[in-house]
């Protein structure tokens, strides 16, 4: 994972080649960067990236934290910025439980090569999208919301469509 968080080319989106963009609004930004600065200051094992870009922009590399405590900041929260906590575990439903213990629940990943044994742990974790072997897939007929703290309704598909009507209900019990 490191050796290829180290090819991501962060910068200009519009730059052909680029591969990843910068954080989309400087308050997120100083957020990372804060989410950072504490994960240097616990002395946690940064392993790629870790530092915010130079000059004009809001960009920060791909960042690795080799096994942090489990409360850390850069465990238990969302980063939203890239920055990836790597956590050890030997058994699954240890790991299902840690996972689910954040009060969190917008998306998860799950890698495997037995495709059936990620898809009987991606049901057990409490998410709004898990996603298997891959992440960040979005479409017009994929629904995307959250669960617990994270996202509020839904986005696409059938059910973001819904966000967008008032439906009604009627129940009528005759008397006659």
């Amino acid at each position: 994972m490191v050796a290829y968080a180290q090819t991501v080319k962060v910068g200009d989106g519009s730059q052909q080649g680029t591969d990843l963009g910068p954080i989309q609004n400087r308050m997120q930004y100083e957020k990372v960067k804060d989410l950072l600065a504490d994960t240097r200051r616990i002395g946690a094992n940064i392993v790629a990236g870790g530092e915010a870009g130079e000059g004009p922009g809001y960009f920060i590399p791909v960042t690795i934290v080799d096994n942090p405590p489990d409360d850390s900041r850069v465990v238990t929260e969302e980063a939203f910025g890239p920055v990836l906590p790597l956590l050890k575990f030997s058994d699954v439903d240890d790991v299902i439980a840690r996972a689910n213990s954040t009060e969190y629940g917008l998306a998860a990943s799950v890698w495997s090569k037995d495709t059936a044994a990620a898809l009987r742990i991606a049901e057990r974790i409490e998410a709004g999208t898990v996603w298997i072997n891959e992440v960040h897939v979005f479409g017009p007929h994929i629904a995307f919301g959250g669960h617990k703290q994270s996202g509020m309704g839904v986005e696409n598909a059938l059910d973001g469509l819904a966000e967008y009507t008032n439906p009604q209900t009627i129940t009528v019990k005759d008397l006659a």
